[in-house]
């Protein structure tokens, strides 16, 4: 009797220790991940039982869980918010694991739930110390799988098969396990036989509501070189995957998966094939939840066959000497941990923009090349946005936070210059003056209308006028007539700038590319800059950056000045100004790794981001260094 025959010999033991497993726990999660998408994660036996997490979600109606492996959750970088992530693994002691479980708690996800056979495993241990992680363990007779998932697969399943109808309110759990128990012991006394020939690849077509017993027969062929194997469905396998069947139809074996809504089609499939094609087919009926975990001791039993027929232990393949090395290598625990959150950030806009000019290079070394830069600096002086970076947007009339003002009446009496670039105009520098002490206005240049109209911060710019641009008077004329905006809106028409908020528009979206039309816009004398809250139309020569030249000027020698602003990202009205190193963004960046980053990612934004800097900036001799190591943000 080989490996993998003696430990289906006991499965049924570890069905009937699930009665004693963390059921409750598990309806528990199961109900509160209702309606929200969730994550699955595993791989190797894990997967399998990510594919049966996914269809017992979708047999209860919870919504769309999505199956991925360890490092396509750690590479992908999806979005995760409001997401709930369940991550399986037998005995939770493995790199990938733990590389998932880091980068869950990283992320904004709902949850993350760690199903595992083993309380001691390294990622398991970690998830206990988190609030934000539940780890769920399932008990086994047999604690060792041999080479595939056995005892461990089966467990996971058993808990996850009976907490769903625990949810549905229908029989009991004990009912459910001891069901389950009597069919294992049924599989068990009628073990099957299948003729593999030599040479033979095996091909396994099913329906997509059966992925469970399809992915694990192909996995388990796969990794004990059983036979070369492909998995897909139906109609997949009918686009273009069947010249084998016409080329080598005496060493082809299919197995069918098939449910009661796909049998037709498998049916018009076998009839095509030619004679000589060997099949043998598993029919899952409506594939619900109990007929599936089924399936799996079936698909399990179906290995052991096909071990037989080509001479192999499935419980002991023999692994070559390598085969530890590639297992425990920690690679994509290692880029779990390069990929903080300002990485993720930044590859993020990356990706979205899809700059052709963005260098091919390494993500996390180029962000220690900034960081690198940007703690080595001395800053003479900053220049900060204003709405979104000293004042949240959405509190934007508000004035700026007593602490933020605390710490820039310290840098300046420290002798670092102060200085701001808005898109604002008089309103910014009257909030400025209620805000900061007196004695600082004439120190403090303010960059009124994007930096079109500098003045000091004494200045009443309502009082003191620039000169009308006359390409901004005519587009107001053809704004107003084109019907852009709102009904009983009125067109706020300023002579260097002028502000249109998104809320002001019939169609925000639109807005930039209609107002492209327009000749002085599309001959590039006016440009069109994008808030989180608004558009501001302005001549193409007006820059934030003129506040950084006008402190740049004032401070001489080699003095750098520090750029602050949320508005990064390409057509923002921060692009410029954080476009010239040394700069930080407190939200948006733009998709060019050599651009503009965050130091927190989503983690800090806006007032609360600028506050963490401004203190994190130590004052000496007039200049001001930034101290990673405060915000956590060192460099590798």
């Amino acid at each position: 009797m080989t490996i993998f025959a003696n430990k289906l010999a006991t499965v049924a033991e570890t069905v009937r220790l699930s009665a004693g497993g963390p059921l409750s726990e598990l309806e528990c999660a199961l109900r509160e991940s209702a309606g929200r998408p969730a994550i699955a994660i595993g791989s190797g036996g894990s997967a399998i039982m990510a594919e049966y997490f996914a269809r017992c979600r979708s047999t209860l109606g919870y919504g769309i869980t999505h199956v991925q492996t360890p490092m396509e959750f750690v590479v992908l970088q999806d979005d995760m918010f409001g997401h709930d992530i369940w991550i399986f693994s037998a005995g939770a002691d493995n790199p990938d694991a733990s590389a998932a479980l880091s980068t869950a708690l990283a992320s904004a996800v709902t949850g993350v739930k760690l199903v595992t056979v083993n309380a001691e495993g390294s990622a398991a241990v970690i998830g206990m110390r988190e609030d934000r992680c539940q780890v769920i363990v399932a008990p086994v007779a047999e604690r060792k799988d041999g080479f595939l998932a056995t005892h461990s697969l089966v467990a996971m399943a058993t808990c996850m098969l009976a907490a769903a109808d625990m949810v549905c309110t229908r029989s009991g759990s004990t009912d459910t396990i001891e069901r389950l128990a009597t069919e294992v012991e049924r599989i068990a006394k009628s073990p099957c036989r299948i003729d593999l020939r030599p040479e033979g690849a095996v091909f396994v077509l099913h329906d997509p509501q059966c992925r469970t017993l399809a992915t694990l027969i192909e996995t388990s062929l796969w990794e004990t070189a059983i036979a070369p194997v492909q998995r897909t469905d139906f109609r997949n396998f009918a686009h273009g995957r069947h010249v084998w069947a016409a080329r080598h139809p005496d060493r082809m074996l299919v197995i069918a998966v098939t449910a009661a809504t796909s049998r037709g089609i498998w049916s018009g499939i076998r009839n095509a094939l030619p004679s000589t094609v060997r099949s043998i087919e598993a029919d899952l009926g409506h594939a619900g939840r109990f007929r599936t975990a089924v399936s799996i001791v079936e698909g399990l039993e179906m290995v052991r066959a096909l071990g037989d027929a080509a001479g192999i232990d499935p419980g002991k393949p023999g692994r070559g000497d390598f085969a530890g090395t590639i297992y425990g290598d920690t690679g994509l625990t290692d880029l779990t941990s390069d990929l903080g959150p300002a990485v993720r950030h930044k590859l993020q806009a990356v990706r979205f923009h899809d700059d052709p000019s963005c260098p091919s290079i390494d993500a996390p070394e180029a962000h220690k090349t900034w960081l690198d830069g940007l703690s080595s600096t001395r800053f003479g002086g900053i220049v900060l946005d204003y709405d979104g970076t000293v004042v949240a947007t959405e509190a934007r009339l508000n004035p700026p936070a007593v602490e933020i003002i605390s710490e820039l009446t310290r840098l300046a009496d420290a002798g670092v210059a102060i200085g701001f670039a808005t898109g604002r105009g008089g309103s910014a520098g009257v909030a400025l003056r209620k805000a900061l002490p007196e004695r600082l206005h004439p120190t403090i240049p303010i960059g009124y209308y994007n930096g079109g109209h500098v003045r000091m911060l004494d200045v009443n710019v309502e009082k003191d006028r620039p000169e009308a641009n006359l390409d901004l008077l005519a587009l107001a004329d053809w704004i107003e007539e084109q019907s852009l905006l709102v009904p009983g809106t009125p067109l706020k028409r300023g002579e260097v700038q002028i502000t249109i908020r998104h809320s002001e528009l019939t169609d925000p979206t639109a807005f930039a590319s209609r107002v492209a039309a327009f000749p002085a816009v599309s001959k590039g004398r006016i440009k069109v800059l994008s808030s989180h809250h608004s558009f501001d139309l302005l001549p193409s020569t007006t820059s934030k950056t003129a506040v950084t030249l006008e402190l740049c000027q004032r401070l001489g020698g080699n003095r750098q000045v520090l750029a602050i602003g949320d508005s990064g990202e390409p057509g923002g009205n921060d692009t410029e100004l954080l476009g010239h190193p040394p700069s930080v963004s407190v939200d948006g960046v733009c998709g060019h790794l050599k651009g503009s980053w965050s130091l927190f990612g989503r983690t800090s934004s806006g007032p609360a981001a600028l506050l963490r800097i401004l203190r994190a900036l130590r004052t000496e001799n007039g200049h001001a260094l930034l101290d990673l190591e405060f915000l956590g943000a060192s460099p590798a």
